[in-house]
């Protein structure tokens, strides 16, 4: 291919990127005008991040007509079960991690006073206008009364001397993306015999950077064990889980869009090396066409993935695509090894490369292997070709032709007239 052929091929990919730029800006700004909005409704719907911390305990005796005293109580112990039901839902282009949580705990507190005490338990709740469903305490195996006021309920009872009470509650209620157990009031303090078993329909666990790690984290069918299980542990750290959610619509569009002219780029640079080493000829305006069926990729997946689940819109897209760059190419160049290799080119680096994308983390690991891959292909296919002859360019050849002579004087001649 002439120089400036190349550079023409060059200022296609450079319109072409600038599309994929404006492309992906607008799938951001139509991600984020949305966002605050969406995630408000979701909050409404199915509530907020929950932070549920350990109750408090207060207690006061008496005896005949003298105070006995009063005074804070630590808890001797704690065993909570949680289950977690993952049920996702989605707002637009972004998926929200919604889920139940069953909430059952048993705290024991200890009478540390020489006759019976007056107890006073507060527990707070995650949020003050959640919906939280069967909640109730009981107090080693009776109910008490509960008054609730300012987002806390506030239970009383009685424990005899040298007893330990074993108060239980719970509720069934809905929390988005995460939730987190505060064992402490917020500082360091001593946590004694605390046990907190989750049990998940997930099997993807994450954890916050600022929350203590699982004891036991056990695979089970359909989701995960897992355990906090301390004698006595001394920190201000929560324990918490985060829900995991399905890839969200609008990023991946984003992303995929913003990497596009890379995949153009290795799709062209098979062009050129395909083209130029066979009888197939391509102009600029071949390449043109064929960015613009790449471009059709990303616009269809930008604007099917809010409407059509994700998978589907990436098959429609993909296809769609496809079949523009092999039923134009066929056209053009005719059904030859070339054209399967052509779109064997574009599977590769339009598909494949898109398709890295849903799975974070590998998308570099996915492109550095699959370049390596081409590279190695196209080493192989073009070794034994003589690059000398291909990009030798023949100017037309001009031939000497000497002017021909006067016939001698006095001799007649067809050519030259006589005066």
């Amino acid at each position: 291919m002439r120089p400036l052929r190349l550079f023409a091929v060059f200022l296609i990919l450079l319109g072409a990127t600038v599309a994929w730029v404006v492309l992906g800006t607008s799938n951001v700004m139509r991600t984020d005008d949305k966002s605050a909005t969406l995630v408000r409704q979701v909050g409404d719907l199915w509530g907020v991040p929950q932070v549920q911390s350990a109750p408090s305990f207060t207690w006061t005796g008496a005896g005949g007509d003298k105070k006995l005293g009063s005074g804070a109580l630590d808890l001797a112990g704690t065993d909570i079960r949680t289950r977690f039901d993952l049920q996702p839902r989605r707002k637009g282009l972004l998926w929200y991690a919604t889920h139940k949580v069953d909430f059952k705990a048993v705290y024991r507190v200890t009478n540390p006073a020489s006759g019976p005490i007056d107890v006073t338990m507060s527990f707070p709740f995650p949020t003050a206008d959640g919906v939280y469903d069967g909640f109730a305490v009981n107090v080693d195996g009776t109910g008490v009364p509960v008054s609730v006021s300012g987002g806390r309920a506030v239970a009383l009872f009685r424990i005899g001397r040298g007893a330990t009470a074993s108060i239980k509650t719970g509720y069934v209620a809905q929390g988005r993306d995460q939730w987190r157990y505060q064992p402490t009031t917020g500082s360091v303090g001593v946590i004694r015999d605390l046990k907190l078993v989750m049990l998940t329909n997930f099997a993807q666990v994450d954890y916050p950077v600022d929350a203590v790690s699982p004891t036991t984290a056990q695979k089970v069918p359909g989701g995960m064990v897992l355990t906090w299980d301390y004698s006595s542990l001394i920190s201000g750290r929560p324990i918490s889980l985060v829900m995991p959610a399905p890839t969200n619509p609008g990023p991946l569009a984003s992303r995929i869009s913003y990497f596009a002219p890379v995949s153009l780029l290795f799709f062209f640079a098979a062009l050129v090396l395909l083209t130029a080493t066979s009888a197939v000829k391509l102009h600029p305006v071949h390449y043109g066409f064929l960015a613009a069926a790449f471009f059709a990729f990303q616009l269809l997946f930008s604007y099917l993935v809010d409407r059509v689940d994700l998978n589907v819109s990436f098959v429609i897209a993909a296809v769609a695509s496809v079949a523009l760059v092999v039923g134009y190419l066929s056209i053009v160049v005719g059904r030859s090894r070339v054209l399967l290799e052509i779109a064997l080119s574009q599977f590769v680096f339009l598909i494949l490369f898109s398709y890295s994308f849903f799975f974070e983390g590998l998308t570099g690991l996915a492109i550095a292997i699959g370049s390596v891959l081409t590279l190695g292909y196209f080493m192989v296919r073009t070794a034994h070709v003589d690059w000398e002859s291909v990009f030798h360019r023949q100017g037309p050849t001009l031939a000497y032709v000497a002017p021909a002579s006067p016939p001698p004087v006095g001799s007649e001649s067809p050519i030259w007239p006589q005066e």
